[in-house]
Order: structure tokens, then sequence, then C-alpha cells
């Protein structure tokens, strides 16, 4: 798609970080851009300030995406740029992990993206000028991150749902990156303010709190700026680059996966 000027954009999770430096970016480019969200104050505050659509839209409800998609189609026609990025945080160690644990984690990062996916593939497979889709998984879909066993689960899936589109979809003029980032400025560590009560547990995990405190130290040293990742994103997609990195530095423990493969062989 190298000429978005005039495409329309679809990102959830775009109220804050990553998401919603994407529609900043995406804007600057002449695209007439969509967000939904599940937080609707950060949504109605970014819409407002980036002259954006903002929708109201939970991620782990297929009725959600299908009335996004329908009012997508009402208001602008069509999509052409199907940004699936919303995401939640979360995990602990093994033993303490709950079943609310996984399925809320799960619910987010893999059913939100399959929702997505779902809801807008006929859309954009229709369009006579193509698409784009963009999936965000994360370095740890690509090696395990200790302490956050659903986060890198969920991500491992979106990583292998991302790598069979591609050969699902070339000829079909849809192309499709998977944004695998690093450490970014984002709210992903403060995730659980948006945790249904019913997927709430009753007693805090004292090493997965401490692993998370530890964490968010990490990331305030190292963490790069949204908005570099939103133009990495865009260039992808206007160059139909499948793999998007934010932290090539860190994929050592991936090329070490692969040279173990290769052990046995």
């Amino acid at each position: 798609m190298q000429d978005v000027r005039g495409k329309v954009a679809v990102i959830t999770g775009g109220a804050s970080g990553i998401g919603r430096a994407m529609a900043q970016a995406f804007s600057a480019a002449g695209m007439r851009v969509v967000i939904a969200d599940v937080e609707a104050t950060a949504l109605e505050q970014t819409s407002q300030e980036l002259g954006v659509r903002g929708v109201r839209v939970d991620v782990t409800k297929p009725e959600d995406l299908e009335a996004l998609a329908q009012t997508v189609r009402e208001e602008f026609g069509t999509c052409h740029v199907l940004c699936n990025n919303a995401g939640v945080g979360g995990g602990g160690l093994l033993h303490e992990l709950t079943m609310r644990d996984w399925k809320w984690v799960i619910d987010v990062n893999l059913w939100g993206v399959i929702h997505g996916l779902q809801s807008f593939l006929p859309m954009l497979l229709a369009n006579p000028d193509g698409g784009h889709v963009v999936n965000t998984a994360s370095m740890a879909g690509l090696s395990p991150l200790p302490g956050a066993a659903p986060y890198s689960a969920s991500k491992y899936a979106v990583v292998g749902i991302s790598e069979t589109m591609r050969e699902e979809f070339r000829g079909t003029g849809v192309g499709v990156s998977v944004l695998c980032p690093g450490f970014v400025k984002t709210n992903i560590f403060t995730s659980q303010r948006n945790r249904p009560q019913e997927l709430r547990n009753a007693t805090k995990k004292a090493a997965a709190r401490t692993a998370n405190e530890d964490m968010i130290r990490l990331v305030n040293e190292t963490a790069i700026d949204p908005a570099d990742v939103a133009s990495k994103v865009l260039t992808a997609i206007v160059q139909d680059e499948f793999w998007i990195f934010t932290h090539p530095d860190l994929l050592e423990p991936y090329r070490q996966r692969n040279r173990e493969l290769h052990g046995p062989c």
C-alpha cells in the first residue's frame, strides 16, 4: 500500500500508548482513522485531541467488533488498514496463576485479535485497492518471558496467526505485518485497571507484584517512545514488510532458540 492518503485505518487499543501513536502517525500521513478502546474517558480525550473517530469497544466481545465493523462500513465505506493492537500485560509464576489470570490475558490478547480478523477480513479482502493487517505481538512472542506465561502464550499465538496469514494472503492484495515491540513507554503495566471484576483475584500474588515492579523500573530505564514504534508501523504498511522490530538487539534469545533447534539435525 504505497499511497496511504485517504485510506481508512482502524486501530484497537487506540486511546493510549502504541495505538494512540499509530493514530497520530496515520492521521499525519493523510489517513482517515478510527480508534477503538475499552476506556471511555481516554477514548474521548484522544479522539478529540487527534480529530479521529472514536468507538468504545471491548475486544473480548465479538459482538463489539461486529458493531465496530458495521460502523466503519456505514461512516467510511470500508477499512483498508486493520491494527489489532489492544492488549494487556499480566502473569505471575506458573504455580501461582489462576484460571482467571489465564482467561483475562488470553481473552484480550488472543481472542481480541481473532475477533478483529473475523469482523474485518471480509471487508479488506473485498477492497479493489487492497489493504493491510498489523497484529501487535511482542518480543515475548518469539522467546519466553519468565513470570508471564499467559502473556507469552498469547503473543506466540499472535505471531503464529500472522505467519499463517502471510502465507494464505499471498496474491490477494492484503498485506500482513506482525509488530514485536520490546520495551515501550505505555500503560501496559497498569492493565489491571481494566480487568473485569469477575476475573480479578481475591488475593494478590507477592512474587508477581514484585516482578511487575522490577519490570516497570526496567522499562522506565530502557523504553522507547510510542511515536518511534508508530513510525516503523507506517513504514511497514507502505513497504509491505512482515516483521516489525523495535529492539533488534533483543533478538538474541530467538537466535539462540533457532540454534538449539538446528542442533539435533
